[in-house]
């Protein structure tokens, strides 16, 4: 059985970035096809990289971390919710697993 990941992708204002919850790794791309190759990249690197050094302590993203992402890439027309209102929407799209 293959192991999956969750990855959250967002486009900044130049490129699209893409974080794995789980492995904490991140990628990079000109579209959302590019930024998908590279994270699958990264992850397969990362995750190779762990068989060849098993003392690697791998750890999720921390809710900081995922904050920080989150701000960084926030898009130009992201909003403060009006008044009385707490929450904001969020652009969703469904993504691959990745493994």
């Amino acid at each position: 059985m293959e192991k999956k990941y969750t990855a959250i992708i967002r486009k900044s204002r130049f490129e699209y970035v893409a974080v794995c919850l789980e492995l904490n790794v991140t990628a990079r791309g000109e579209d959302l096809a590019d930024v998908e190759k590279n994270l699958r990249t990264s992850i397969e690197s990362y995750l190779a990289d762990i068989k060849e050094h098993p003392e690697t302590i791998v750890s999720p993203i921390s809710t900081d971390e995922f904050i920080e992402f989150l701000r960084d890439t926030e898009p130009e027309w992201y909003r403060e919710p009006g008044e009385g209102l707490i929450l904001r929407s969020l652009e969703v799209h469904e993504v691959p697993s990745y493994a």
